[in-house]
């Protein structure tokens, strides 16, 4: 099933930007897609985790696949998204069909990849309505062919849904779909238009794609200044990305 709140495990950041005063609350999901996850808050996943809150054990997985705040290892993140799909938790079956498939941190074999997928998929389309995460890596799954056929239409469509339910990282998706011309026709002034969106909202890797947009003069004017501020505002989100784009000359 999925199981995205966590209990004591989301935490407050200060809202950041013109658009957000006081503070917005990003989930341990945020952190972690963001790369942005605290030593202090890998420290109470892999407490949680011990007891065998499945949560805990799937996005202390996906710190170990990274190497947020933990030394990178796949085996390790296998074992711990292995421990939360035995409990039928979505997502840990679907990095576990991400593993099998690409031979991350275990040997490849394609049937299992298939059988974690389909399970993902099954529970995803369940809580598609209740969930703006569902919608979000159903549509990863239309567009890679995970557990399904793919479906490139059936994609963007589930990226608008999960983005109209709130979920500031399928705009992110959205807009590089739209900035690169994937399964839509290319839309400078479309991707613009979503960065924006998901940047108001918080969304700190939204800030730094909007940034190098300015940079570069990617469908909006060159402005150095505009794109400095907006990788100062995600660096300031701990976006390593952002700080390393704040370095460059």
């Amino acid at each position: 099933m999925l199981m995205m709140a966590v209990a004591n495990l989301s935490f407050a950041q200060e809202g950041i930007g013109d658009s957000n005063e006081g503070q917005n609350v990003f989930t341990i999901e945020d952190s972690v897609t963001w790369g942005n996850i605290t030593m202090e808050q890998v420290e109470r996943l892999a407490d949680m985790a011990s007891k065998g809150h499945s949560n805990a054990q799937y996005y202390l997985g996906r710190c170990y696949f990274n190497g947020f705040e933990v030394p990178k290892d796949r085996r390790k993140a296998v074992e711990y998204y292995g421990m939360a799909a035995e409990k039928d938790h979505t997502e840990a079956l679907y990095y576990l069909g991400f593993c099998y498939k690409y031979g991350f941190g275990v040997a490849k074999n394609e049937d299992k990849a298939w059988m974690f997928f389909s399970k993902a998929v099954k529970w995803l389309q369940e809580e598609l309505e209740k969930d703006p995460w569902a919608p979000y890596y159903l549509a990863m799954c239309y567009n890679y062919g995970f557990g399904v056929e793919v479906d490139n239409k059936k994609s963007v469509e589930l990226y608008e849904k999960a983005a109209q339910m709130g979920n500031s990282q399928a705009l992110v998706n959205l807009a590089l779909d739209y900035q690169m011309g994937n399964n839509v026709a290319k839309d400078s002034g479309k991707a613009i238009a979503l960065f924006t969106q998901a940047a108001e909202k918080g969304n700190p890797q939204a800030r730094l794609s909007l940034g190098y947009c300015y940079l570069e003069g990617d469908g909006v004017p060159v402005d150095k200044e505009k794109a400095n501020q907006l990788f100062n505002l995600a660096a300031q989100q701990g976006l390593p990305a952002a700080k390393k784009a704040l370095q460059q000359p």
